[in-house]
């Protein structure tokens, strides 16, 4: 539809509107389409469906039905080119505007876009090199070693004349009933590698974060509103997840605190507004250092997905495994600056 007279204009850093103008001839050529459409949607006595004739359409339904389907139609048709035009990379849907529709005139119509700003990191190299390089201690202690001992060995306690519980001395015989393990020595060589390795998956997040919000921090374009409202659906959705996997009802939990889920997000944007700023930062590099995540590797992520979660929408499965991917292998790079 390349007759189509279109004009953009930025209302923000973040938002751009575009009207729209229709020919009327061009958008008269929607008429028949639209008219066969609603005839076979449609149902009326004494016709087929299909076969219902324009005047009775109009006598039944008003000239509006059809003004609308043919809206619709020409909106569906020019979208593509509108996009082309103008290199629009849009963030989500656009709101549409009807401006004018009318028969036997031009219809005209407004798009507006939500659309990132222009990004500029600070130097991420940097501070991941900075964060990074920091040595942290992830040896187990006497002391650790002992209580993680102590709390595996409670499910053998037994209790006094008094009621207090007793714990029974560890042993050879007694460290064999937590797996494999010849001995006492064995047994506290392994929990001490399960404290000193879950040190340092926990140091490993911990510099991650910090990586992160410190170049998030340094992103000081205001972000469109459909990214933040997305962060924080996300976290009330997951929010919601943990209440009820508790056992106890979301709308209970809301009255119990009363608290309703509006004024959450009221006090979840701030940090639903950093959290999609780390988001945008951790895709501007995968962009810049041109990291991507191996199409077979994708395949095998979500075939295995699809396999555990069968009624899950294959499409946003991929969208969400690829981010994760990509972000990872992000963490991966940032990590061997040190």
């Amino acid at each position: 539809m390349t007759d189509i007279k279109t004009t953009l204009k930025n209302t923000s850093e973040v938002e751009i509107e575009i009207l729209c103008e229709v020919p009327t001839d061009v958008f008269e050529k929607e008429r028949p389409i639209a008219l066969k459409k609603i005839s076979e949607e449609v149902s009326l006595p004494g016709f087929r469906k299909g076969h219902v004739p324009e005047a009775m359409l109009i006598q039944k339904f008003g000239e509006a039905l059809i003004l609308n389907e043919m809206a619709n139609l020409a909106m569906d048709r020019a979208y593509p080119e509108i996009l082309n035009r103008h290199k629009v990379h849009a963030i989500a849907m656009p709101q549409v505007a009807i401006k004018k529709l009318a028969k036997s005139n031009p219809f005209e119509f407004a798009l507006t876009f939500q659309i990132m700003p222009e990004i500029k990191l600070p130097d991420y190299k940097k501070i991941a090199k900075e964060v990074m390089s920091v040595d942290e201690k992830t040896e187990a202690t006497d002391e650790e070693v002992t209580k993680a001992e102590n709390e595996l060995i409670k499910q053998f306690a037994t209790k006094n004349a008094e009621g207090r519980e007793v714990l029974p001395e560890i042993n050879d015989e007694l460290a064999q009933k937590f797996g494999p393990f010849e001995n006492v020595a064995a047994f506290r060589a392994k929990v001490r590698e399960s404290i000193a390795h879950e040190k340092t998956n926990r140091g490993r997040e911990k510099k991650r974060m910090q990586t992160m919000e410190k170049i998030a921090e340094g992103i000081t374009a205001k972000l469109p509103k459909v990214l933040i409202d997305g962060e924080l659906e996300r976290m009330i959705g997951q929010f919601r997840h943990d209440v009820e996997q508790m056992g106890m009802k979301f709308e209970d939990y809301l009255a119990t605190t009363k608290k309703s889920v509006e004024e959450m997000r009221k006090e979840w944007t701030s940090d639903a507004e950093k959290r999609a700023k780390v988001q945008i930062a951790l895709n501007e590099i995968s962009l810049l250092e041109k990291i991507d995540v191996p199409k077979e590797d994708l395949d095998r992520e979500s075939k295995f997905f699809m396999e555990k979660y069968k009624d899950a929408e294959p499409g946003r499965v991929r969208m969400h495994l690829e981010m994760m991917l990509t972000n990872e292998k992000v963490f991966q790079f940032l990590e061997s600056q040190k």
